[in-house]
């Protein structure tokens, strides 16, 4: 751990270096065809191997599920009808959320394979203490369990519409923010609809704000809208 917290020190000095980040061996590195068994091992490697995982036959089409037990905390992974490399990552950082976390190189997320950090909580906090939150954010994005990855899709016009006033965020944490607006209109289009209730609507509205409110802040983000940073 110590090897990968000198490496993203290094590379927060100088982001410039990036080529010299790539060759610490810092990152987890996942190709988007990726087996999921093999992921877990990835990250489970570094952390010193402190995850045991064990295989249930669950007579689904993509195989046995997979269980992750992290000291006294037991999790299955969710899939529904396949394995799926987002759940996977995202599952494991919830299992691991006490201890370490999780987060994505987002200067990776332009390509096929993405490129992934682990590290102690207190670890990051050191970092984000040393070099600035939005900095630190800005090129090392959490994995949270909404957070869309290899499933990410955007609108071109409103990528281009957010980074107008956002030109120096990165591709990924501008995308990341439109997927919350798109589930924010989703959920008015359902209402709309008639197809939730409105307490539901409102308490859903109100939880959707406030995520967006924390996104802004903590990517020093400037909303179209509220011009807020």
């Amino acid at each position: 751990m110590k090897q990968i917290n000198e490496a993203i020190k290094a590379f927060l000095a100088n982001p410039q270096n990036v080529d010299q980040f790539y060759e610490s061996q810092a990152l987890i590195e996942i190709d988007w065809r990726e087996y999921d068994e093999n992921i877990v091992k990835y990250f489970n490697k570094a952390i010193g191997n402190m995850i045991s995982v064990y295989r249930e036959d669950n007579k689904k089409p993509y195989g046995d599920d997979i269980i992750l037990i992290y000291k006294d905390k037991s999790m299955r992974i969710p899939y529904k009808e396949k394995m799926d490399r987002d759940i996977t990552i995202k599952s494991i950082n919830e299992v691991i959320k006490d201890d370490f976390s999780i987060r994505l190189f987002v200067d990776s997320a332009e390509d096929d394979t993405f490129a992934f950090c682990v590290l102690p909580n207190e670890q990051w906090e050191m970092l984000e203490k040393e070099f600035g939150k939005n900095n630190l954010n800005s090129y090392f994005i959490k994995v949270t369990p909404k957070i869309k990855m290899f499933d990410l899709q955007y609108d071109v016009v409103e990528y281009l519409r957010l980074k107008n006033v956002n030109p120096g965020a990165s591709f990924f944490t501008i995308v990341s923010y439109l997927e919350i607006e798109k589930r924010e209109k989703n959920l008015t289009e359902q209402r709309h609809k008639g197809e939730i209730e409105l307490k539901v609507y409102l308490q859903q509205k109100k939880e959707i704000s406030s995520e967006k409110e924390k996104f802004i802040s903590e990517y020093g983000l400037k909303s179209p809208e509220t011009k807020l940073v």
